[in-house]
């Protein structure tokens, strides 16, 4: 090698590269400059790499109004769904423990026409010594039903209790309010049965086309959250009949008396709309009836 040249040899040649927003200087020999150069995609991966990103203020306003008005579409919705599959829940709880006390009692006390029960419907037209002979009916059924069930209160008929306790108001499935309800007896899951009526001491009522409906006794009312609203017959409040062999919710198929087309549908004013509504939540295990008109036992069991 020439030493001498390589003392007077120029030096390196320097190459300035703008390398996005900050100025690098990069120095290369020149005889490998293309092996230096800076690609465009480099300078700007460095720049945005370097760079925070933000919301403006009217982004974030926008943003948080459309949640809002999407949650207040929906969140109505979604709480009535909730609501209806909870009394669901309750009311199937409740035909289970009402059938296996009801056929205890008659186990253990021998047959309901041997009872020694007093026909009660209602209050009208009622003598006050009938309606006392009435309130020792339904107290002496009362308390031998009680007897397999787990309560919390027992308030029976009559001036020492049902007159002192709070009463609520209740209302029909289309909204027409009607007469009061108060709590007959209390379980221990807050559920309560509100009344009772006997319609045949013999258990020989017929309101339908199965054999348990052609030998009813009487009706119990059953009230799934005590007095917290709605207090409305086939929204928290249900029917179901005694018979001679155990209890059968208001409102099946073979129903001919409080039938599910027309005694459980909210378009139809009228104070026991409402009643034909037990049978479908328990079998069908929805309220939709709340939300169309067009079920039926033998075809559309769902709006949807």
């Amino acid at each position: 090698m020439n030493i001498r040249a390589s003392r007077v040899a120029p030096p390196p040649a320097r190459h300035t590269v703008n390398k996005g927003i900050k100025h690098f200087k990069i120095l290369c020999n020149s005889a490998l400059y293309n092996n230096c150069k800076i690609g465009y995609s480099d300078i700007m991966h460095h720049h945005l790499k370097n760079h925070k990103f933000a919301f403006t203020l009217a982004e974030v306003l926008i943003t948080l109004g459309i949640i809002g008005v999407v949650a207040a579409m929906t969140m109505p919705s979604l709480i009535q769904n909730q609501k209806e599959k909870e009394y669901t829940t309750k009311l199937k709880k409740f035909n289970s423990l009402m059938s296996q006390a009801m056929l205890m009692a008659i186990s253990e006390e021998g047959p309901i026409e041997d009872w020694g029960l007093t026909r009660y419907s209602s209050n009208d037209g009622m003598s006050d010594e009938e309606l006392a002979q009435a309130d020792i009916s339904r107290n002496l059924f009362g308390e031998k039903l009680q007897k397999y069930l787990k309560t919390i209160q027992y308030c029976p008929y009559g001036d020492s209790c049902k007159n002192k306790v709070e009463k609520w108001k209740r209302y029909s499935l289309d909204g027409t309010e009607f007469g009061t309800f108060s709590p007959y007896i209390t379980l221990a899951d807050g559920t309560n049965i509100l009344g009772v009526t006997i319609l045949s001491p013999q258990c020989k009522s017929n309101f339908g086309n199965s054999v348990p409906l052609q030998n009813v006794c009487g009706e119990l009312f059953v009230d799934l959250n005590g007095k917290t609203p709605p207090n409305t017959t086939g929204k928290d409040v249900f029917m179901f009949y005694y018979t001679k062999y155990g209890v059968i919710p208001v409102g099946t198929a073979e129903e001919t008396q409080f039938t599910f087309e027309e005694k459980c549908n909210p378009s139809i004013p009228n104070i026991i709309n409402g009643y034909g509504c037990t049978a479908w939540v328990i079998f069908n295990e929805n309220m939709d009836y709340l939300h169309c008109n067009d079920l039926t036992w033998d075809g559309k069991n769902k709006c949807k």
